[in-house]
């Protein structure tokens, strides 16, 4: 186990490169906290849940920038036999300042007027982070989000051709989206509101059906994971008068549902569900201008079945919940790895411990609950909180009932729960 002190905190944070407000975003803590770490008298040692915060951090540091920790804090480096040589350390790093400097005046060139190949780099780099979202935990994926939200922002804040501010506005709006997610996968549902607001100010600058349906969309969500169903429920369905892609009114149908479900509204909820495979009235789009870019930004079969697993599940329809979170469960597991989506894979194994002690399986629910218990650290995304806590509610009824193994369930759930650690960089759902 690491022991963090002033000095070595300091160290992981000029190895990351980052700026005081930076390292204490990155690590979920407040800037005065980690100020009285950099004191230059009187410093002061992170305290017990900083000393785990920083573990992690440096555990899911690149191997360069950890050769950087251990030189700047005079350590030997503790490196693996699975991780490159010191030289080949060096080498990657080097490699890796040279490319971020160009990168840099790139964009501090672009910004001193029109570049089209500006714009046309950002909207790549937005598909990979967006396709990346789904499979990688978020510290390097927030990172990345970051750098290209400063660059936009720095664009539109000089003279653009007409079109070209309409382009940069755009993919500023889908970045807004993606950091909206981010934070409130991290557990930060103001932060994600903040993000989501920008996304829906940009959305009505360029006039675009696809982003005003998708932050509708994810409005719903974060409605829907604070516990409003019903609001949840009326901004899915506003996003659905909005002429968008066949994924993206999926996902809005999903979602509605999924709530409606939840707000204990099942004629609503099995409508909803009914509608899911129709195809898309005549005049909508075949596919938009945000799903296009993938990954998170996108709404394929297995998430679909995920969602009507979930439903089923929140219906207390229980044999159909078993059936559909189990085909995700495969789905996900099986699927290409890009398109494993971890939060979702969690967040259906807990569907399916619920579907199993719907039907007094106790044993299957323990099962699927273990797999989710067992995660690292980084994937342990802040929505699997209240799932879990619903499922443990639901274990502690049957075992209420003489199902000791429910009790023994419920109790292990009281017991992660209690000493579950702030959700670090992780990801969606």
């Amino acid at each position: 186990m690491e022991t963090w002190t002033a000095g070595r905190a300091a160290a992981l944070c000029a190895a990351m490169g980052c700026t005081l407000a930076e390292f204490a975003e990155y690590l979920g803590l407040s800037r005065s906290t980690v100020a009285k770490w950099n004191r230059t008298t009187n410093p002061r040692n992170p305290g017990r849940e900083a000393q785990d915060l920083l573990t992690v951090a440096l555990a899911k540091a690149s191997p360069s920038v950890r050769a950087r920790f251990h030189s700047y804090a005079g350590e030997a480096s503790q490196g693996h036999t699975d991780l490159p040589g010191t030289a080949e350390v060096n080498s990657r790093a080097q490699v890796a300042d040279a490319a971020a400097q160009a990168e840099q005046l790139a964009n501090d060139v672009a910004a001193l007027g029109s570049d089209a190949d500006l714009i046309e780099y950002q909207r790549s780099e937005l598909g990979r982070i967006a396709v990346a979202y789904v499979h990688v935990p978020l510290p390097a994926v927030f990172a990345d989000l970051r750098r290209v939200q400063n660059t936009l922002t720095q664009a539109l804040h000089t003279r653009q051709r007409p079109g070209q501010t309409h382009d940069l506005m755009f993919l500023a709006g889908v970045t807004s989206i993606l950091l909206a997610h981010a934070s409130q996968n991290l557990g930060d549902h103001g932060a994600a509101l903040k993000h989501l607001r920008a996304a829906s100010t940009l959305a009505t600058a360029v006039d675009s059906t696809a982003l005003r349906a998708w932050t509708c969309g994810s409005s719903a969500l974060f409605h829907e994971w604070s516990r409003q169903p019903a609001a949840a429920v009326t901004a899915a369905l506003k996003g659905l008068q909005y002429n968008s892609g066949p994924q993206t009114r999926r996902r809005l149908l999903a979602i509605a549902a999924r709530s409606a479900a939840r707000a204990q509204r099942p004629e609503m909820a099995h409508d909803l569900l009914s509608r899911l495979d129709e195809p898309p009235n005549r005049g909508f789009a075949s596919v938009d201008s945000v799903e296009d870019f993938g990954g998170l930004l996108s709404f394929p079969v297995t998430k679909k079945i995920y969602y009507v697993g979930g439903t089923y599940a929140l219906l207390g329809e229980y044999d159909e919940a078993e059936r559909s979170s189990a085909q995700a469960i495969r789905a996900y597991e099986q699927g290409l790895p890009q398109e494993r989506s971890y939060g979702d894979l969690a967040l259906a194994r807990l569907d399916h411990a619920q579907a199993c002690l719907g039907q007094d399986n106790v044993e299957g629910a323990v099962a699927s609950v273990a797999r989710v218990l067992d995660l690292p650290p980084e994937e342990q995304i802040s929505q699997l909180h209240g799932a879990m806590a619903s499922l443990r509610d639901q274990a502690r009824e049957l075992g209420g009932r003489r199902h000791r193994a429910a009790g023994e369930l419920a109790d292990r759930l009281t017991g992660h729960l209690s000493t579950r650690p702030r959700a670090l960089p992780s990801s969606c759902a």
